[in-house]
């Protein structure tokens, strides 16, 4: 019988030298140092189970990297522009379906839509019928 993951924890890596030092929020005894981060999972796995009396199988735990502030500012700012750039190219496509259309209705070949486009035939006719 294969034991179902039931146990949720979370952990806080700190860097110290060349390992990092993981430490699970809710057991705090439960401490492990890995030379890459994604080793942190499972030996925090392995410590939570140990000190909390838990099956491994049945833990699952997120680690969180604890990093310079002006590091996360630019983590921050960068998931920011990438939204805002996911933003723009989901209206950006919108906005050449409705102007594919448009030039449909005002007469244009499917050939020369993708023209004006700069894509493909294949392309306009599949921004056509989006």
């Amino acid at each position: 019988m294969v034991a179902t993951l039931t146990h949720e924890f979370t952990s806080t890596a700190r860097k110290d030298g060349r390992w990092w030092v993981v430490q699970c929020d809710q057991y705090p005894g439960a401490i492990s140092q890995v030379a890459r981060l994604d080793q942190a999972q499972e030996h925090q796995r392995e410590a939570i189970g140990f000190v909390a009396g838990l099956p491994q199988e049945t833990i699952a735990v997120t680690v969180r990297a604890v990093l310079d502030p002006a590091i996360t500012l630019e983590m921050e700012e960068a998931d920011r522009l990438r939204k805002e750039a996911e933003s723009a190219a989901e209206l950006s496509a919108e906005r050449r379906r409705h102007a594919a259309r448009a030039m449909k209705e005002a007469g244009l070949t499917v050939r020369d839509i993708g023209t004006v486009l700069h894509v493909s035939h294949q392309r306009a006719h599949q921004l056509l019928n989006a």
